[in-house]
């Protein structure tokens, strides 16, 4: 089994297949490793995380509090943005309480206004390096641009995996044996789903 492909395809195949793959390949580890690390989360992650608990009084500028007035929130809003780091517009007034959740890779946090103390109370917890790195590997809160790399990067691998059969086609022998490895590989995969897989 022969194709006859044109040598300028190939050429500008092989130089795809090059950068492409270059340019992938530190990602290509991250999501190597982090394939492994999602798979025995019992080998890396500690259980149930750091947490650390904190509060402190309500800045001058939040009081007298006035939950109603969309100023006092507008500055509630500003401060909790510009303090802890988090969505401040996110956050959910009430008559006595303000809360806020805020999630990123790896991390849990939680702000509490308490209007009737004047005191915030806050709650972080942080999972560790390996728990950052699995959420980015899901795109789990990670944020907008973060997933549109991973959508990118799934483009990427696609392409490189194709340029990469596409270089096959002229090369018989090697076609073959690639097409036999494949075949062997997929047919291992489904033979492992239907028996094993619960």
């Amino acid at each position: 089994m022969k194709f006859r492909v044109s040598k300028s395809s190939l050429h500008f195949a092989r130089i795809v297949h090059i950068y492409v793959s270059m340019a992938l390949l530190l990602l290509m580890l991250f999501f190597a490793f982090t394939g492994i690390t999602l798979n025995h989360p019992d080998w890396f992650i500690r259980q149930g995380g750091e947490s650390l608990a904190s509060e402190e009084v309500l800045p001058g500028f939040l009081l007298p509090v006035n939950s109603e007035d969309p100023d006092w929130r507008e500055a509630t809003a500003h401060w909790l943005s510009s303090h802890w780091g988090v969505d401040g517009h996110s956050a959910e007034f009430s008559e006595d309480e303000v809360a806020l959740v805020h999630k990123g890779p790896g991390r849990y946090q939680s702000i509490t206004l308490d209007l009737l103390d004047g005191k915030a109370y806050i709650e972080q917890i942080d999972y560790g390096l390996i728990a950052v790195l699995n959420d980015l590997h899901k795109g789990r809160n990670s944020g907008t641009l973060w997933v549109w790399l991973l959508d990118l990067s799934s483009i990427l691998i696609i392409l490189f995996s194709l340029t990469g059969a596409f270089l096959l086609l002229p090369q018989s022998r090697r076609l073959k044996k690639s097409l036999l490895a494949m075949a062997g590989v997929s047919s291992a995969c489904a033979l492992i789903y239907l028996l094993f897989v619960p």
